[in-house]
């Protein structure tokens, strides 16, 4: 994985493999993922990027304001919105070099966590 954004992160993995419009598919006073209904705060997310409105970053900083930051995000792209946001909210932000392998990795166990320290080289996947 590369590191984009460095940052402590142990956390339980939630695949969601579609891309993401934090303006309107995420609410970030319940911490949820509405299409899925899928609570995300301090949750490792595994998706594929961001897409939409410029506002993204602002709902991923509200995410933390009202207590559900994700531990870190884990994607297949980056762009300049999802930085951003991550940044403001003091996510960690990692692309996943194989991204269609990780897939499978994470679909393949049933209690999967990712964990990173700051400063290290790696980000380890396991089933606990």
């Amino acid at each position: 994985m590369k590191i984009i954004i460095d940052g402590d992160c142990e956390a339980p993995l939630v695949l969601l493999d579609r891309y993401i419009s934090f303006f309107g598919e995420v609410d970030p006073v319940k911490g949820i993922v509405k299409p899925e209904n899928i609570h995300i705060g301090g949750k490792a997310l595994v998706f594929k990027g961001s897409r939409g409105s410029t506002v993204g970053s602002y709902i991923i900083y509200a995410l933390k304001y009202y207590g559900h930051r994700p531990a870190c995000f884990i994607v297949k792209e980056a762009e300049p919105i999802l930085i951003s946001g991550c940044v403001l909210a003091d996510i960690p932000l990692f692309i996943a070099r194989d991204y269609d392998y990780l897939v499978q990795l994470v679909s393949s166990i049933r209690n999967g966590v990712v964990r990173h320290v700051r400063g290290e080289e790696y980000v380890e996947i396991k089933e606990l």
